[in-house]
C-alpha cells in the first residue's frame, strides 16, 4: 500500500535554509528545501553551501498539496496536520 509512509522510510521532517554557495557568498541567498530526520543530517546533504536555518516542519502530515507558479518562479506547499480530539470527554 503506497498510500501512507511509515516514519521509519520517510524522514520526520522537512527542513528550510537560507543558502549562499560557499565559493559565491555575496550572491542573493535561495530557499533549500530537504527531508531528514535531524538538522544536522539536512545540513550534511548540502555540502557547499552556507546554511542559515529558516524552519524545521513536520513531515506526518496527512494532507500536503504542492502547485508551481510558472510565471513567478515560485513553488507553493500546503501542509496540514489533523486534529486530535480527546477519546474521553470529562465534565469539571
Amino acid at each position: 500500500m503506497a498510500d501512507k509512509q511509515h516514519t521509519q522510510t520517510r524522514p520526520k521532517f522537512t527542513w528550510l535554509f537560507l543558502a549562499t554557495p560557499i565559493h559565491r557568498p555575496k550572491c542573493s541567498p535561495v530557499v533549500m528545501r530537504i527531508d531528514a530526520d535531524s538538522e544536522e543530517a539536512a545540513r550534511a546533504a548540502l555540502p557547499g553551501w552556507v546554511l542559515i536555518f529558516a524552519a524545521k516542519i513536520r513531515t506526518e502530515s496527512p494532507f500536503l498539496f504542492t502547485w508551481s507558479d510558472y510565471e513567478h518562479a515560485t513553488l507553493w506547499s500546503i501542509m496540514g496536520s489533523e486534529i486530535q480530539l480527546p477519546t474521553e470527554v470529562r465534565h469539571v
